[in-house]
């Protein structure tokens, strides 16, 4: 790269963007070639800013402030790169810029685009590195050495002490309720630097939060660059794309996300008459005895800050046709102070597992590894002997938060209660936790969340969701049939296997209690390895 270009583009971040190498859906093109009109506008709009804070401009008309509001798939992030990446080549002292995302994985996406760019432009990465947690310029002999932007979550308690000469918040909209203590402290660090520029970009929120309140305000106020597209308008968006969210997603989440409409306060994941037609007036918590189901559950456990709950689904044996049931729903709430009690959760689920019968429990292993591997234990020798049809596999099913089973949940979700397949009694924690789910774009498709409020953060959802997995894995299967050999000499009827089978586990719930009953207070597993009960489950000494 010759002085002469390098002069032309630290005095005009335009001819800097055009001949700019990007990934254009695979293929490398100038950034020029592909840009759209908006793009060109939005830039055109923020650079008299960047200039200032670059250190190449002392314009006291330069507006320092922006808020960009884009549909999903509007290169929101690439186009974050590209002004990063110009001001910390172009600064004339070691600027400090610095980037909040919605989470680790928005960073992430940052991170990863200016490291796209800066590998397509060599000359670019002799001078700007891409780190762990930060973009620094890195040229000994350039007059911005040391100029960086340090890229973190939303989720940091504040940015008190700061010198920013850059401010990005990326995807404002996700951020967290308790993130506005956070916004209210990266204005007030703006203020301190004259040349601070403070780009907000992010797609349409949910109306009476805050970020609307903000967004309302930034609206009306002279001293912002407001810039809003109504719609998908890119030139690569394609009616094919479009066309497959408007199937995939809610409608309601379909016209945030894409079409750039602010939702109501509430959620948008179901529509309020898919979340009505799920509850049944008639219908009320299962017993556990009732013939041709399997049930699952799942369970959400906090600690200290979120609720724990546990929930229970029916599943109608070898038909996945049939409707899935909520047979029982409990949840704990921590008080001020103290912790949920985890050994009050465990003999719960123990007694819950004794009254249905539980296929799986479906579990998050964020907090609830220790208690998962302590209920795996205390009812080993319960479920060896129950009617289970995959005996073969863990009862307790670990189902971390990765990607997959996230994006399962959400389509899961979606579709058995778009299409009227799930049956509800009436649970006011879940309906509530219904009610307020909302649908969040991520890299890899879409999840299913709920803000935080003083009811929780959606434990019950989570419980009903992680349920909802199991569920769906087993529905459909066939159930084993027990078949006897029966040759009778008279015309007596035959035997019910049924009752065969309930007595001989009537027997050896009998059998285990005299176990535990035991002054030594053996585990059955114990008096089983130890001789002191045989096969028969006859006890010895």
């Amino acid at each position: 790269m010759n002085a002469a270009k390098l002069a032309k583009y630290a005095e005009n971040p335009a001819a800097f963007r055009d001949d700019l190498l990007v990934d254009a859906d695979g293929s490398v093109k100038r950034f020029g070639q592909i840009m759209d009109d908006w793009q060109r506008e939005d830039f055109a709009a923020i650079d008299p800013g960047l200039m200032r804070c670059a250190g190449r401009s002392d314009s006291d008309t330069a507006v320092m402030r922006a808020y960009l509001e884009r549909p999903r798939g509007h290169s929101k992030t690439t186009d974050l790169a590209v002004i990063v990446i110009w001001a910390l080549m172009f600064a004339t002292r070691p600027i400090k810029g610095y980037c909040f995302a919605a989470d680790s994985e928005q960073a992430a996406l940052l991170r990863n685009a200016i490291d796209v760019i800066l590998r397509l432009n060599p000359w670019l990465a002799e001078v700007i590195e891409v780190q762990k947690l930060s973009v620094v310029n890195v040229h000994q002999t350039h007059p911005g050495f040391g100029a960086s932007l340090t890229v973190s979550t939303s989720d940091v308690a504040s940015s008190y002490g700061i010198l920013p000469d850059l401010i990005i918040a990326d995807e404002l909209t996700h951020w967290l309720d308790s993130a506005e203590q956070l916004f209210g402290s990266l204005i007030s660090s703006a203020a301190k630097r004259t040349g601070c520029l403070f780009v907000i970009i992010s797609n349409a929120g949910f109306a009476e939060t805050w970020q609307w309140k903000l967004r309302e305000s930034i609206r009306n106020d002279e001293d912002w660059i407001f810039r809003r597209l109504d719609g998908p308008v890119a030139s690569w968006m394609t009616e094919k794309t479009l066309a497959e969210q408007r199937r995939l997603l809610p409608g309601l989440a379909y016209n945030r996300l894409w079409l750039n409409e602010w939702s109501s306060a509430g959620g948008d994941a179901l529509t309020k008459e898919d979340i009505a037609a799920a509850f049944k007036d008639d219908l009320q918590p299962m017993r556990g005895d009732e013939r041709d189901y399997i049930f699952v559950a799942g369970l959400d456990l906090g600690l200290t800050r979120d609720c724990s709950a546990v929930v229970v689904l029916a599943v109608p044996e070898g038909g996945v046709a049939g409707k899935i049931r909520l047979a029982h729903q409990k949840q704990w709430r921590p008080t001020l102070g103290q912790k949920i009690d985890l050994i009050e959760v465990e003999q719960y689920i123990l007694s819950l597992e004794k009254q249905y019968g539980l296929e799986f429990i479906g579990f998050d292993p964020w907090q609830a590894e220790h208690l998962a591997q302590t209920l795996e234990a205390d009812s080993g020798h319960r479920r060896r002997n129950s009617r289970r049809l995959y005996g073969n596999q863990p009862w307790m099913r670990e189902i971390p938060p990765v990607a997959a089973n996230l994006r399962q949940q959400a389509t899961l979700t979606i579709e058995c209660f778009g299409d009227r397949r799930i049956q509800l009694y009436d649970c006011e924690p879940l309906r509530r936790d219904l009610n307020r789910l909302r649908v969040e774009e991520k890299s890899y498709g879409c999840r299913l969340t709920s803000p935080r409020d003083g009811d929780g953060h959606g434990d019950t959802f989570s419980a009903f969701a992680l349920a909802l997995l199991m569920a769906h894995e087993v529905a459909g299967v066939r159930p084993f049939q027990i078949r006897v050999l029966y040759n009778p000499t008279d015309n007596s009827p035959p035997p019910d296997p049924w009752s065969d089978f309930d007595r001989r586990r009537a027997e050896y719930e009998a059998e285990e209690s005299r176990v535990r009953a035991m002054p030594n207070n053996r585990s059955f597993n114990d008096a089983l390895n130890n001789g002191f009960v045989d096969l028969g489950g006859n006890l010895f000494g």
